[in-house]
C-alpha cells in the first residue's frame, strides 16, 4: 500500500503457498543468472509481452492510487516528471533541467517541448498546475496531498516553464516528482470521465489504456504518440493477476506469461540452475517491521521494547523464512539507500533481552498481543517470532486479522504491536520523515522524540546529501535504541523471466519499466 504493506505483499514469498516505494545506492550488486544470452544487434519491434503480477490492480489514477500494485501499470502508462536510474539517482524526462533558488524554497522546473497525451492533447505546464490543483484540493481526498503539503504556489510563467513554490526546503521534492505526484494525467480526460477516470487513464506514457476486466487481465498497446519516437518496441502488454506465487512461478515456467513480478524465495536457488529461464535479484527499498504503540501498556516502557528488538535472532528469522535471501533490518534505510549504514544495528543476545526485561520492572517477561495479516506467510513470521521472544519469557500472542482491519487499527491506535512493512522509496526523507516525527501522518507507533523531530526535519532542509547523512545517522541510531519499530527484514525484489524477452532491467523499487523491452 501507499503507507503501509502487509507482509502478504510486502516480498516475495516465504511458503509454496503464499506471497509474503536519490543519490547513489551504497549496495547496487545485482545477481543475474543465465543473463549473458547473445543480444541482437537491434530490437525486434512488435509482439505481445504477457505479465504475471501478484495481484490485480485497484485503480488506474495515479491521483488517487494508495495500492503498490498500481504502480506497475502506472510507470508504463505515464511518464513521470523526473525519472530514476537504475541506482535510484533522479534524472530529468518530461523536466528537462530544474533550477533550485531562494534557499531552497523555489523550484523552477523546466519542461519537454512536443509531447502530448494519448489523446492527442498537449502536454504542458498548466496540464501539470491542474493536476497538482486537483491533488491538493482537500476535497478530492487525493493521497498525493501529503507529498505537496509544503507547497503554497504554482505558476506558469510559460508552456514549458513552472515555478513551484514551498513554505520552508524539502531536499525529497524532485524525489517526489518521480512518482505518482510526477505522474501527469490528461486535464481532458479528467474533466470527461470525472471519478471514473480510474478506469479510463491517459497519460505520455509508452503504452496507452486499452482494457481491464478485473481480477482477469489487463491490455495497454503502444502508443503512437510517445516522445521518444524510436520507442517503445513491443505492440501490446497483457497484465493477468496471478495470487497465487506458486501458480505465477508455474505460469512463467510453463509460457503462459513471459515476465514475473516476484519468485517465491524458495524457488531462487533452483532458478539459478535453470537454463529456460532468466533472473535477476536486487537489494529493494522495502522492509518488514513490527510496530509497537508507544502509548499503550507494556510497549510504552522503552525497557519493554528493547527486550524485544535484542531477542529476535534475525539472521535465524531470515534462513527461515527468506531462504537467506533477505537482510537483516535495523533502520529504515535499506542497503539500496545512500543513507543506508551497516554499523547502525543491535545484537541479538538473549542476555541483553533479560536486562532490559529486569530494567522495565518485568524480570521474568510480560505479553502483549501482535496483529498480523491472516495469510499464511505472515502467520509464519508471526509464530517465528512468538518463539524467539518466548525463549526470554515474553509471551506474545497472535491475531491474524484481514489487511483492511490491520491497517485501520494501526491508523487509530487500536493495538499494541502490528506486523506490517514498507515498499520503500527512493529518498531517505520519505521512508522516514512521516514515520518517526511526532504527529506524523505514518506514525502508527505514536513515537515522539523531540531530537529526532529536529534531525529529520534538518535532514530534509539541507541541501547537501552528506549533511543529510549525518543527521540520518544520528537520527536512526536513536530511533533504534527506543524501538518504536522492530525493523526486521529488507525484502530483495526477484524479477524473472523468459529468454525470449529482452532489454529488460530489475530496478530497487520493483517497477517493471517495458518501454525498452522487446520480444523474440
Amino acid at each position: 500500500m501507499n503507507k503501509k504493506q502487509g507482509l502478504g505483499m510486502a516480498a516475495v514469498l516465504l511458503t509454496g503457498s503464499m506471497l509474503a516505494g536519490c543519490g547513489t545506492s551504497s549496495a547496487q550488486s545485482t545477481v543475474s543468472s543465465h543473463s549473458g544470452a547473445p543480444v541482437e544487434a537491434s530490437p525486434v519491434r512488435g509482439g505481445t509481452l504477457n505479465v504475471g503480477i501478484d495481484s490485480d490492480f485497484v485503480t488506474l489514477n495515479p491521483a488517487m492510487s494508495s495500492a503498490l500494485i498500481d504502480r506497475q501499470a502506472f510507470i508504463n502508462i505515464f511518464d513521470p516528471l523526473l525519472k530514476l536510474s537504475p541506482t535510484m539517482q533522479v534524472e530529468p524526462n518530461l523536466v528537462t533541467h530544474w533550477t533550485v533558488t531562494n534557499g531552497g524554497t523555489t523550484y523552477t522546473l523546466f519542461l519537454r517541448h512536443g509531447v502530448k497525451f494519448q489523446d492527442g492533447t498537449p502536454f504542458n505546464a498548466q496540464a501539470v498546475i491542474y493536476n497538482w490543483d486537483w491533488e491538493m484540493n482537500p476535497a478530492n481526498a487525493s493521497p498525493r496531498l501529503s507529498d505537496l503539503s509544503l507547497v503554497t504556489h504554482l505558476a506558469a510563467p510559460n508552456p514549458y516553464e513552472i515555478v513551484v513554490t514551498l513554505k520552508a526546503p524539502y531536499s525529497a521534492f524532485l524525489s517526489v516528482l518521480t512518482g505518482r505526484t510526477g505522474m501527469i494525467s490528461s486535464p481532458t480526460a479528467m474533466k470527461k470521465w470525472g471519478s471514473a477516470y480510474g478506469l479510463h487513464p491517459v497519460g505520455t506514457g509508452p503504452f496507452k489504456f486499452v482494457q481491464w476486466i478485473k481480477n482477469d487481465h489487463m491490455i495497454l498497446e503502444r502508443n503512437p504518440l510517445y516522445w521518444k519516437k524510436n520507442q517503445p518496441y513491443l505492440n501490446k502488454i497483457v497484465y493477468t493477476p496471478i495470487t497465487n506465487p506458486v501458480q505465477e512461478y508455474n505460469a512463467l515456467v510453463t509460457g503462459q506469461v513471459n515476465v514475473i513480478d516476484s519468485v517465491p524465495y524458495q524457488d531462487v536457488n533452483s532458478l539459478a540452475s535453470n537454463t529456460s529461464l532468466r533472473y535477476a535479484e536486487n537489494p529493494g527499498l522495502g522492509y518488514a517491521d513490527m510496530e509497537l504503540n508507544t502509548q499503550a501498556s507494556p510497549l510504552n516502557n522503552v525497557h519493554n521494547r528493547e527486550a524485544i528488538d535484542y531477542a529476535i535472532n534475525r539472521q535465524a528469522l531470515n534462513q527461515l523464512l527468506y531462504f537467506g535471501h533477505a537482510v537483516p533490518a535495523y533502520t529504515q534505510f535499506s542497503p539500496a539507500s545512500w543513507a543506508y549504514d551497516p554499523h547502525i544495528k543491535v545484537p541479538y543476545s538473549d542476555a541483553l533481552a533479560r536486562q532490559q526485561l529486569a530494567k522495565a520492572g518485568n524480570p521474568k517477561g510480560f505479553s502483549f498481543t501482535l496483529l498480523g495479516e491472516n495469510d499464511p506467510a505472515t502467520v509464519q513470521e508471526m509464530e517465528a517470532i512468538q518463539s524467539e521472544l518466548a525463549k526470554v519469557g515474553i509471551t506474545m500472542h497472535i491475531e491474524p486479522v484481514d489487511f483492511t482491519t490491520l491497517l485501520t487499527d494501526a491508523i487509530n491506535g487500536n493495538y499494541q504491536a502490528d506486523l506490517l512493512g514498507w515498499s520503500g522509496r527512493p529518498d531517505p526523507d520519505q521512508n522516514s520523515y512521516a514515520f518517526d516525527t511526532t504527529g506524523g501522518s505514518f506514525n502508527d507507533p505514536r513515537y515522539s522524540n523531540s531530537q529526532v523531530d529536529s534531525l529529520l526535519l534538518k535532514a530534509r532542509e539541507a541541501a547537501s546529501e552528506s549533511v543529510r547523512k549525518q543527521y540520518y545517522d544520528e537520527a536512526a541510531t536513536i530511533v533504534l535504541h527506543q524501538a518504536p519499530y522492530i525493523f526486521l527484514e529488507y525484502t530483495p525484489v526477484i524479477q524473472a523471466w523468459s529468454p525470449s524477452v529482452h532489454g529488460f532491467q530489475v530496478y530497487p523499487d520493483g517497477l517493471m519499466r517495458f518501454s525498452k523491452t522487446w520480444i523474440k
